[in-house]
């Protein structure tokens, strides 16, 4: 994550701005309540029975729905093996104690995701040499219910809480939200943007996330005081990621 100084012009690269995982998949993955895809087996001597459609995204439809570098303005790069799930080894970036109205976004910016509870979940980050700026990508697969919930919980959320406070790392942190213009798409779509004041340090944000039936993609500018502001890459990613979810999720439940 990065942050920076509100009142002076030197930035500060917080050590765990990007979260190099070494699991499974570099990152991705199935969750908890995830099958094991949607195609059928049959034993030697019978017809395969065709299959329904599967409940939810798939893994392997999760990271079709991923984009790559060009679809984003040139000089960017993925970084290897990166997440943006904080739980998985930034404990000291995690907000926390805030009120219960703002819990769907506090996970959202903790994990990445909407919902804790996902059927199969990829994360990526692109980098910009010599700059602050980053680009990340989540993709989670719910049940259709699932999905619309989260979407309507993260709404409520990002309306009801343009102010609040939260814990860092033991300290304060004052939160404030506001809506993001962003481009309708998929069945469900919308944008916020977040800035996290501990102390004299910002972290700034702008979140956009788009949901296709069950599917739910999120793509977060962290934006530094130097280099790239990140607002071109962060539009056209989120239009590409929209696109793809689209694509990715359909013939889902």
């Amino acid at each position: 994550m990065h942050v920076h100084p509100r009142r002076f012009a030197v930035a500060t690269l917080a050590a765990s701005t990007l979260l190099l995982a070494t699991a499974c998949d570099g990152g991705s993955g199935s969750g908890p309540g995830s099958g094991s895809g949607a195609g059928a087996t049959s034993s030697p001597g019978n017809k395969a029975k065709p299959s329904s459609a599967p409940e939810h995204l798939t893994a392997a439809r999760a990271k079709n729905a991923l984009i790559g570098t060009a679809d984003l303005p040139a000089g960017w790069k993925l970084e290897e093996n990166a997440v943006i799930d904080k739980t998985m080894g930034a404990p000291d970036e995690i907000l926390d104690k805030a009120r219960a109205q703002c819990a769907p976004l506090v996970t959202l910016i903790n994990s990445g995701r909407p919902e804790a509870d996902y059927k199969a979940n990829v994360q990526q980050v692109f980098v910009k040499r010599g700059d602050e700026t980053n680009i990340s990508q989540d993709v989670s697969g719910y049940t259709r219910e699932q999905a619309e919930k989260a979407m309507t919980a993260l709404r409520t959320a990002v309306g009801a809480c343009s102010s609040f406070t939260s814990t860092m790392n033991g300290k304060k942190a004052a939160v404030t939200v506001r809506k993001l213009d962003v481009a309708k798409a998929g069945d469900d779509s919308l944008g916020y943007a977040v800035t996290i004041l501990v102390g004299e340090y910002a972290m700034d944000f702008d979140f956009g996330t788009v949901r296709s039936r069950g599917a739910v993609t999120t793509v977060r500018n962290n934006w530094g005081a130097h280099g790239d502001r990140g607002k071109e890459a962060f539009t056209k990613g989120l239009a590409k990621a929209a696109e793809k979810l689209t694509a990715a999720a359909a013939g889902t439940a």
